[in-house]
């Protein structure tokens, strides 16, 4: 049952009181200093080729091997040699989702971006407005239009570089004035709205594409679209989608209706023939359905109502213009839907430019008419959930297209296609790691199933696309692993399917609870392997599933928690709505479970299911927002923090909550972290001071409880950190991004850091034991591959310097000093990585003069020479495992941590 919180004394008061006083932060509350965060590099470790959506492409057109390749969530990249190798150039803006990138051909060193993906996905990403940049993508310019968040095309005149066009979808949550078409003629410096819609009812409709006649700047077409996206649901159109002709440059726009389709329609795409002004396609989804009355239809899409199993739309139609759009005549077959499902997430029509009859049409699979769509078929099995397409001008078989798995480039019309494999693009929704050496990383990805990889080699080389693997199938979701044999992966596809992976004999089995289609599932459905005994695993659907053994068995142990709102629950749009979306046990008490959901309740059990405590009213300023995470402290008693993201609700603010006393009273702990939306919360397992937030828009780190917060996140690129883990063992902390892969940073560093350390000229922090690896065979790689970054071998002697100055790093055996090593420290954290070396000797300086003219004959460079022979002054040979003291002595201090070296016991995988 569920019983409603009170906030009477209970008999744990006094303990209560007592673990507040003990969790409270450091009373010298203190931010992470900017040197120590600096410091602190995350290393990109993949995976590649399971890509991420690419949205738009722009090409130079007298210079096609130059390309710009726009994603959804993973920045903007930019080829010079035919896609051959891609640099990311838009990591560093304070957004990286992207809906659409536009080159001027006038002047190719103009590169513009629209911020925010216009795919209306449940997780798409706004943007702050368009960008500019006057140097081919070096640096940016935000030009302005911050409440657009979602732009899904921009048109540059080719007579006139000043004059640009934006078609702005606005709000993706709720609707907001500043939709519309936007145009600017002096180049950026000032916008109008020169497409203003709005319905009867005063709602305002967006802008979702818009196209140039290629024979006169000054007539426009553009695509209104009339949604919403909420929650619980989608509205896929309605009576504000239409089509808008200008002839005089935006000043006048005219209703296009002579055979287009009217009522309500959802997602509109446009193209005009390049080589034909006359010959206009649009790709239109029809939502209207037979024999329901205009009334009916417009409250069953603004409520969210399914459609009747006897009911059905109109379908994703294709209609032709040859008279520049003044009428139009449907070119898709009766009854066949041209373009798939779900349109909102499609619509790209791109017409051949040497022929105005040949024309593709993107969505789950590729459609194309050769003959002005008398006829439809498919001209090649690649891609798949497709979005972008470029076709050459002067080729009209080279041609680039983008995907939710990456890219493909061919140059015989779709017949063979190179594929990028090293763009890091993963789109990650949960993360996981296991006990090996070195441990693997588990994860749920957007469309590319769940993958394992290994968190480093383990003789410190890059890390390959080869060196992943696929673990399971669909939209990956969780994936949890059982840490205490790294054998049974518990994994899932969107909206619940779960599996039981067994790791060593590859064996997997479907374990999915035999009720489960009398439950409501989350996209990611939250798994849980218990602490206290790893036979027990939960998942959750919109009520609580215990096993007592791996699955094999299932127990509701929860009625539904959430407010199972009838109409809300019923969920449009590819939704189920009025879920479980955290789940956490208590790694104090086995009973002691955390719940949130969708519709943003609360609830806690400490009996293991038996009674649930709702505990809404507790919090202070509660929104009852999507609940994001709930981590319950490994340190102290009924201490468990708690997320919100109001993104679905069109609300951007921070939500953060600390309890003490399990859910009885919560404080906010917000205060520092940027509006973003919070997505993960994890305490670290060692410091309890020590917390670590992934946001919207990045990760932050508190080092005093949550009282400060500092962005924390260097060789990060901004991004959606989706779910964060911290290795117990390791002190890593492992977040997975939406849109750019895995990155892991060594934390241990932090652990130590207080107000003390920072106060004291010099700090040794303790060292990680480090394995001595047989490095033995290695796998064969592609010649173009990703460089994921591994851990360098050896132990990680890291120490905080209040001031800087030469350090001297010493390494005994016993008594015995076997290496020293000085360096240049700055003020803050310094590391050093000792190699398992020990100095048996030194080189003569003929024997060095000599290796170092072998160099030059080489035709070596002389700063490399120098370097090589620098490290080639002493002889050394490899310790055997044990435990050694390493001393650092620097500004007349001096101290000292054990460092271990361990054997190599594990067989290379």
């Amino acid at each position: 049952m569920i019983k409603q919180s009170t906030k009477k004394l209970k008999s744990v008061l006094a303990m209560g009181l007592l673990i507040s006083a003990v969790s409270l932060p450091n009373a010298h509350a203190q931010k992470i200093p900017d040197q120590v965060v600096e410091a602190i590099k995350f290393r990109e470790i993949g995976p590649t080729r399971q890509g991420g959506r690419y949205v738009e492409f722009a090409v130079v057109a007298n210079s096609t091997k130059v390309i710009y390749a726009a994603t959804a969530s993973g920045g903007l990249w930019k080829s010079v040699n035919n896609g051959q190798s891609w640099t990311p150039i838009f990591d560093n803006e304070s957004v990286i989702s992207i809906g659409s990138v536009a080159v001027d051909q006038k002047n190719p060193d103009v590169v513009w971006v629209g911020s925010g993906e216009a795919n209306n996905s449940r997780s798409s990403y706004w943007g702050d407005g368009i960008y500019k940049s006057t140097d081919a993508g070096k640096t940016w310019t935000n030009m302005g239009l911050p409440e657009s968040h979602h732009i899904g095309r921009i048109v540059i005149d080719p007579t006139d570089s000043d004059v640009v066009y934006v078609a702005a979808l606005g709000h993706l949550y709720s609707e907001n004035e500043e939709r519309g078409l936007y145009k600017t003629t002096n180049g950026g410096k000032t916008w109008k709205k020169v497409l203003d819609i709005q319905r009867e009812d005063g709602k305002y409709i967006g802008v979702v594409d818009v196209i140039m006649s290629p024979e006169d700047p000054n007539t426009l077409i553009a695509a209104a679209y009339d949604k919403i996206r909420r929650p619980w649901t989608f509205n896929e159109g309605g009576e504000g989608s239409a089509v808008y002709k200008s002839t005089d440059g935006g000043k006048s726009w005219n209703k296009l209706s002579n055979g287009f389709p009217g009522g309500f329609l959802g997602r509109i795409g446009l193209a005009y023939a390049p080589n034909n002004a006359n010959v206009v396609y649009a790709n239109v989804e029809n939502v209207n359905v037979e024999g329901i009355s205009e009334e009916e239809r417009k409250r069953m899409l603004e409520i969210g109502l399914p459609l009747g199993n006897d009911q059905k739309t109109a379908g994703t139609e294709m209609y032709r213009s040859d008279d520049g759009g003044e009428s139009w005549r449907k070119i898709s077959p009766e009854g066949e839907d041209v373009g798939g499902y779900p349109s909102y997430y499609y619509q790209q029509v791109i017409v051949d430019p040497n022929d105005e009859d040949h024309v593709y049409v993107l969505g789950i699979r590729v459609w194309e008419t050769k003959d002005g769509g008398k006829t439809w078929g498919m001209p090649f099995r690649f891609g798949g959930d497709n979005h972008a397409m470029w076709i050459d001008p002067a080729d009209s078989e080279h041609m680039l297209l983008g995907y939710d798995h990456g890219m493909g480039i061919t140059y015989d019309a779709g017949a063979t296609w190179y594929h990028p494999d090293e763009l890091p693009l993963a789109q990650f929704y949960a993360v996981d790691v296991d006990m090996a050496y070195p441990y693997n990383v588990y994860g749920g990805l957007q469309d590319n199933g769940s993958v394992r990889g290994p968190s480093s080699m383990k003789d410190g080389s890059s890390i390959p696309f080869e060196a992943w693997q696929r673990v399971g199938g669909g939209d990956g979701m969780y994936n949890v692993i059982d840490r205490s044999n790294n054998r049974y992966l518990y994994n899932e596809s969107q909206f619940g399917p779960i599996q039981r992976l067994d790791l060593e004999t590859g064996e997997s089995k479907s374990i999915r609870y035999s009720g489960a289609r009398e439950m409501r599932w989350n996209w990611n459905s939250p798994i849980v392997v218990s602490q206290h005994d790893t036979d027990v695993i939960y998942h959750a659907g919109n009520k609580v599933l215990r096993s007592s053994f791996r699955g094999e068995n299932w127990t509701e142990i929860s009625p539904d928690l959430s407010k199972n709102d009838s109409i809300k629950a019923l969920g449009t749009g590819n939704i189920q709505y009025g879920t479980i979306t955290t789940l956490e046990e208590s790694p104090l008490d086995p009973n002691e479970l955390w719940a949130g959901t969708d519709d943003g309740n609360v609830q806690v059990t400490r009996d293991g299911g038996k009674t649930w405590t709702l505990l809404n009213e507790n919090i202070p300023n509660n929104p009852e927002y999507w609940v994001t995470r709930i981590e319950a402290s490994a340190h102290y008693p009924g201490t468990a923090y708690l997320s919100y993201n109001g993104m679905r609700r069109d609300d951007f603010s921070s939500f953060l909550y600390k309890t003490t006393d399990w859910g009885e009273t919560w404080t906010s702990i917000a205060a520092g972290i940027p509006a973003g939306g919070i997505n993960v919360i994890r305490e670290d397992s060692k410091n309890p001071d020590l917390l670590f937030v992934g946001t919207e828009l990045g990760t932050y780190a508190s080092i005093d409880g949550g009282a400060n917060w500092t962005r924390f996140m260097t060789n990060m690129p901004s991004n959606p950190a989706y779910d964060m883990v911290i290795h117990p063992r390791e002190n890593e902390l492992v977040v997975a991004t939406h849109g750019r892969g895995i990155f892991i940073a060594d934390i241990s560093p932090l652990q130590g850091l207080d107000q003390t350390v920072l106060d004291t000229e010099l700090t040794l922090f303790d060292i990680q034991p480090a394995v001595q690896y047989i490095e033995g065979l290695s796998n064969v790689t592609a010649y173009t591959n990703f460089d994921g970054e591994s851990r360098s071998p050896g132990n990680h002697i890291q120490f905080y310097a209040k001031n800087a100055g030469q350090a001297t790093i010493k390494i005994y055996k016993g008594a015995k000093e076997i290496f020293t090593k000085s360096m240049d420290a700055k003020a803050g954290l310094n590391k050093f990585v000792w190699e398992f070396e020990e100095v048996t000797g030194e080189r003569t300086q003929k024997q060095l003069d000599q290796t170092a003219e072998r160099f030059r004959g080489f035709g070596m460079e002389e700063e490399d020479i120098q370097r090589r022979i620098e490290s080639m002054r002493f002889i050394t040979r490899t310790v055997n495992p044990g435990t050694y003291t390493v001393e650092v002595e620097m500004n007349g201090q001096s101290s000292t941590k054990e460092a271990v070296v361990m054997k190599d016991y594990w067989t290379l995988n």
